[in-house]
């Protein structure tokens, strides 16, 4: 390849990089997804380590200038150093290897390229959990641990977009690539617009809980601090993330039933009548039936639907017993009472953290599962919350 060809490849494969950093997908789980990873293979494969190195090195130079508004000069220097490591390690060890550059598609060369992908995918995860991991963090660190996890086969996907991204590019050129990449686009608007549908249906519900909280000034907050609660019990019992974030959403919403209960039976000062109580008793399954049309929110639907369920069968509006409770409304119901416990509400006012969580152990067992309370005493601590009086 003469210097002129490899000079107009590296700036329209720098170009196309510092593109698809430009266009992200942002994920429910707050992580994002480009197919900057994809180019990378394929310039590894094309051209070797050292070109894309530089490659890398001047399109992150240029993405984190763009960026430099929302990033600190740490947070650039730091991804730019990560990327050169991913790319460059993964590349040195695929052509110690004996991966052949430029002379893709061949059996001894796929296993290899297989290992340059699980390389890639190793490093970048191992780069990222140790920066995680120095931060001191645990529950973060599980959050991703699990996020990788999910992230496999999409790695995997990019990876092999990659190497059909450079077999184009070997047999047909730039024209090839590109008239590739426009389906590639048209699919990502397609997914984006997926996404942030889903995101703002969840902020509308999410308004609406914020309207019930508005009418109720002794709950205000509730929801945001049970979702909280939740999320850290759920982690502290290394639970797998897709549950977590179910269980935030059912958090999130698990009053918004009570949006048709008369506030001057939510705001009573005094003790419920049967009535009163009864139709207080309606708001898990008005809850449910709010949430449970939304297909990413089916599962949450069902936590709602019986988080005021007891271990001993004393709950609402099922009666389940043990193992009969879903888990998510299990962890749902102990985070719910402890937040009612220390906040101040018309009949009474709010207990300490430890009187609340003393009151929570002396009905393990018998209203609540002891694994989560002990999950939630662990979660106290590390808030300091259960220290002095």
């Amino acid at each position: 390849m003469n210097k002129e060809v490899k000079f107009t490849s590296f700036l329209f494969f720098s170009f196309l990089l510092i593109l698809s950093e430009q266009l992200p997908v942002s994920l429910p789980d707050h992580t994002e997804i480009t197919v900057g990873f994809a180019i990378n293979i394929a310039s590894i494969l094309l051209f070797g380590y050292k070109f894309s190195v530089m490659m890398v090195l001047v399109s992150e130079i240029i993405t984190e200038i763009i960026r430099r508004k929302v990033m600190t000069f740490y947070k650039s220097a730091t991804n730019i150093c990560i990327c050169i490591l991913m790319v460059g390690i993964s590349g040195l060890i695929y052509e110690k290897l004996g991966g052949n550059i430029g002379n893709i598609w061949s059996y001894y060369n796929f296993i290899k390229i297989i290992l340059l992908i699980t390389i890639y995918f190793i490093i970048n995860t191992s780069l990222v959990l140790t920066g995680i991991y120095l931060l001191g963090s645990k529950s973060v660190l599980y959050n991703y641990i699990n996020i990788f996890i999910k992230l496999i086969p999409n790695y995997f996907s990019l990876g092999f977009l990659g190497v059909l991204l450079a077999i184009i590019y070997t047999n047909i050129g730039i024209l090839g690539v590109i008239l590739f990449l426009i389906p590639l686009l048209v699919a990502r608007h397609s997914f984006k617009l997926y996404m942030d549908m889903r995101k703002t249906y969840l902020e509308t519900i999410q308004a609406l809980a914020n309207a019930l909280e508005a009418k109720d000034p002794y709950t205000r907050g509730h929801s945001e601090r049970v979702a909280k609660f939740a999320v850290a019990i759920a982690e502290e019992l290394n639970l797998n993330q897709d549950l977590i974030q179910n269980l935030n959403y059912a958090a999130l919403l698990h009053d918004i039933g009570k949006i048709g209960i008369p506030e001057i039976i939510l705001n009573k000062p005094g003790k419920l009548s049967d009535e009163e109580f009864a139709k207080i008793k309606e708001h898990p399954v008005k809850g449910a039936s709010i949430t449970k049309n939304v297909d990413f929110l089916s599962q949450a639907s069902l936590f709602i639907l019986h988080h005021h369920e007891r271990l001993n069968g004393s709950g609402y509006p099922s009666g389940l017993k043990g193992a009969e409770i879903p888990l998510g409304a299990a962890i749902i119901a102990v985070a719910d009472v402890y937040d009612a416990l220390t906040t101040d509400r018309p009949y009474r006012r709010a207990l300490s953290p430890k009187d609340a969580l003393k009151e929570i152990e002396d009905n393990v067992g018998v209203l609540f599962r002891e694994d989560m309370v002990k999950a939630l005493k662990v979660v106290l601590e590390k808030e300091g919350a259960l220290k002095g009086g």
